[in-house]
């Protein structure tokens, strides 16, 4: 029951992510990340035969990956991006999930010396990202719901990119403290 919803969780993300790029014409975001998800997820099929497919979950959870992937080669289309809002929120806030992913990375490699701990704390981390997506849509949404409240406020922001980058490496760690508890 559960990979269903995560199902029917990514293939909204990417519905509605299919529905404002054809809706606001930003065709090359769009075909760049058909073409990584297709690409990879061949590649993947042939290193694991029968565990990794275009459908299968390994590569279909990826999905915000390939989007964020993707965003890379809409910089020159500002103008465009200027209209969509969702989508312009979309990307910083990948982008901003992705390095608080980063940072957490480093710090489970910095902080924790015993060998032992390392294994679960990094399983824990790529369970994260290739396992969970209603987790990480989930607080790709809020990330997108706190820039577009900061967006639409002309006078002092209360929402800077500092606190909701601080929001996200904390709700990270917070998943991965709970992931090593065996609460998630």
């Amino acid at each position: 029951m559960g990979t269903l919803i995560s199902y029917a969780v990514v293939l909204v993300y990417a519905g509605v992510f299919v529905w404002q790029c054809c809706k606001y014409r930003v065709y090359g975001w769009l075909v760049v990340s058909l073409v990584l998800w297709i690409v990879l997820a061949g590649m993947s099929s042939l290193v694991l035969p029968g565990i990794a497919g275009l459908f299968k979950p390994l590569n279909l959870f990826l999905m915000p990956m390939y989007i964020l992937l993707g965003s890379c080669f809409t910089f020159y289309q500002r103008d465009r991006m200027k209209q969509s809002l969702y989508l312009t929120t979309l990307r910083y806030s990948g982008l901003l999930q992705f390095v608080t992913y980063i940072i957490c990375l480093v710090l489970v490699l910095y902080l924790v010396k015993n060998t032992i701990l390392l294994i679960p704390f990094l399983a824990s981390l790529f369970q994260m990202i290739i396992w969970q997506p209603i987790f990480w849509i989930g607080s790709q949404g809020i990330i997108m719901l706190l820039l577009f409240l900061r967006s639409t406020e002309t006078e002092n922001p209360v929402w800077s990119v500092r606190t909701v980058l601080f929001f996200c490496l904390f709700e990270q760690l917070l998943y991965l403290i709970m992931s090593f508890r065996g609460k998630m």
